[in-house]
């Protein structure tokens, strides 16, 4: 259409890094004796927000603004001594870009400005002024899914589609964005591709006030089990929880995260697949070795040979 400005943008700050929990990389928990003695604790000042104030016209309704401000208010923001004060001041703006964005206020900003009101020797209390500039509300555009490689997608993309519980022309949310590459991501977890990101990228339609959306898939490859272990269950309990897949399958991580669930009684009362499932990748051969390792001070960490 001639006239009519359009313009790419990046989606990935809005939405955040995607981490999606597939049980491919454990992480790294370390003991409750683990820190070294001859480290001194942090000294922290804490930040109290008493009250906020939104200044001029914002799209936000009163009772929004009001549930924001309470939760503002409720969290708990620290600084360290090395940091100013207002180092926290994009933290406590976040939930307030979030709600304009989940409304369609793709480019909205929010600029908060601290007001000291009393500073104690470990707490600072603050009324903090914000300013909102929500520009224009956008709807969402066309959808479409591409590989990152010359490899076909290994879903169809009418499944993928399914995935993001947005269609054309409802107001674009960010939120709802991010659930679908979740679900994208267990989606290719279910079938092996533990590695698998799905990158957002737009097109903004400045005329038309809407966002085209394509999704490209780094699908990696698949993996498949080819060890399982077990560390720090009793030998009678070692033999009860039954395994929901055998050497040889497609890693699916949703059966395995059913796994814990399903053998709660077996296991220690915090077990959890990030705590306790480390995941051993071979990429040469497309393999996992998985230890469930429920020691009271287990090593997770995975590695790639």
């Amino acid at each position: 259409m001639i006239g009519r400005i359009c313009v790419r943008f990046g989606i990935l700050a809005l939405v955040g890094t995607v981490c999606f929990s597939r049980l491919g990389h454990a992480q790294s928990q370390g003991c409750a004796d683990s820190t070294p003695p001859s480290l001194a604790p942090v000294q922290e000042t804490k930040i109290s927000i008493v009250d906020v104030e939104f200044q001029g016209e914002n799209p936000l309704s009163d009772a929004l603004r009001a549930k924001l401000a309470t939760n503002i208010k409720q969290d708990h923001l620290w600084v360290t001594p090395e940091k100013s004060d207002s180092s926290w001041i994009d933290w406590a703006n976040y939930p307030i870009r979030k709600a304009l964005n989940n409304q369609g206020y793709f480019k909205a900003s929010v600029e908060g400005t601290p007001y000291l009101v009393r500073a104690l020797p470990a707490e600072r209390l603050y009324v903090l002024s914000v300013v909102v500039e929500s520009g224009p509300k956008f709807k969402l555009g066309k959808m479409r899914f591409a590989s990152a490689s010359e490899t076909p997608l290994v879903f169809p993309e009418a499944l993928l589609r399914q995935q993001i519980p947005m269609q054309e022309g409802e107001v674009f949310n960010i939120s709802k964005i991010r659930d679908g590459l979740d679900a994208i991501g267990r989606l290719y977890g279910s079938k092996g591709y533990i590695d698998a990101t799905p990158e957002p990228d737009t097109t903004i339609d400045e005329e038309g006030s809407r966002i085209d959306l394509l999704i490209k898939l780094d699908q990696q490859q698949p993996y498949r089990i080819a060890k399982t272990t077990f560390l720090g269950l009793g030998a009678n309990a070692q033999d009860e929880p039954k395994l929901p897949q055998k050497i040889g399958d497609l890693f699916n991580s949703a059966l395995w995260q059913d796994f814990f669930k399903d053998n709660k009684p077996h296991m220690p009362s915090d077990a959890s697949p990030e705590k306790n499932m480390q995941m051993q990748k071979n990429v040469r051969d497309g393999t996992l070795e998985i230890t469930f390792d429920f020691r009271p001070c287990p090593s997770t960490q995975a590695f790639d040979e």
